[in-house]
This record gives C-alpha cells, sequence and structure tokens, in this order.
C-alpha cells in the first residue's frame, strides 16, 4: 500500500457470510469498493457499497432479493495505544501491520438493510396475494359482528355492571 490513494475491492457473498458467527442473513451478492487515503499516521477509509441481500418478507414470508447501496466512512489513526470503542475513528499503534475488516464489512452490509424487509422494496416483485388474503380474512374472521364486541370482554364487562 502507498502513500496517497489507494483503491480496493471486497466481495460480499455467502462464502464471506458463513465466516460470520450468527450472521443474520445468509445469502448476498455485493460489492463494496474501497478508496483508502494514507498519510503519515492517518489512513481515510470510504466504503461504496452496492448489490443484493436475501431477504425473506415480514409479511408474507416469502423471499426476495433486496437492493442496497449505501456509503460509510472510517478512520484509522496510528497513535500510542490501541482503541476500537468509537465508531468512526479507530486508534492502533505503529506495531500493528494488518487490520481485519471483516467485521465492519459486515456490519456495514447489515447497516444497509432495512428494519423492516418487505417484497416491494425489491422493486420488482410484490407480495404474495394468498398469503395477504388469508392474513386480513384471519385479522377480521366476523366482519358481520359488531367491530367493537369481542366476547371475552364483553364477559368480562358484565362482571363490573352486576
Amino acid at each position: 500500500m502507498t502513500m496517497g490513494l489507494n483503491d480496493f475491492s471486497f466481495d460480499i457473498n455467502d462464502a464471506f457470510l458463513a465466516t460470520i458467527e450468527g450472521a443474520a442473513v445468509q445469502q448476498a451478492d455485493a460489492q463494496i469498493q474501497l478508496q483508502l487515503l494514507r498519510s503519515t499516521n492517518l489512513y481515510d477509509l470510504t466504503f461504496q457499497l452496492t448489490g443484493t441481500v436475501k431477504c425473506e418478507c415480514d409479511v408474507c414470508l416469502e423471499e426476495f432479493d433486496l437492493p442496497v447501496d449505501a456509503e460509510y466512512k472510517l478512520l484509522i489513526k496510528v497513535g500510542e495505544t490501541e482503541n476500537y470503542d468509537d465508531d468512526e475513528i479507530i486508534y492502533i499503534t505503529e506495531k500493528l501491520i494488518e487490520y481485519d475488516l471483516s467485521s465492519y464489512l459486515y456490519d456495514s452490509l447489515m447497516l444497509a438493510v432495512p428494519q423492516r424487509r418487505v417484497c416491494e422494496l425489491s422493486g420488482t416483485k410484490e407480495c404474495n396475494k394468498e398469503v395477504i388474503s388469508k392474513l386480513e380474512e384471519l385479522n377480521h374472521p366476523h366482519e358481520d359482528e359488531d367491530e367493537d364486541s369481542n366476547p371475552t370482554w364483553d364477559k368480562l364487562k358484565n362482571m363490573f355492571n352486576n
């Protein structure tokens, strides 16, 4: 690695995810382009993440490919002591020759995945209509009854009216 600008490329795929213990996703096809600007005591890293992650829809449970696209920055400073507590700046000593970025790459991927995952986010797929209609049927089983009436609660209400 030379002083100045350095470019690297990393693949986030099924093999990479298999190395991560307890990974929340098992399948992905994403690439990370890393631009590393190196100076005497500072490494300025910019990660550009693009690709897809295989997810399960939170509504209909169908699998779909979720597109991910994000950019992250990280600074690594060379100093007297090591410190990994900060999310944006890592402090390392001059004796440290290598730094493993795999956990940072995985965390970056997971931050690009939204908390609520639905088929519509794929841009090409919709939720399974059969599952949606069944969910609606289960959610409103007796549409002819009074919506405010619940037999269990009605019995409890009657306890106080006696």
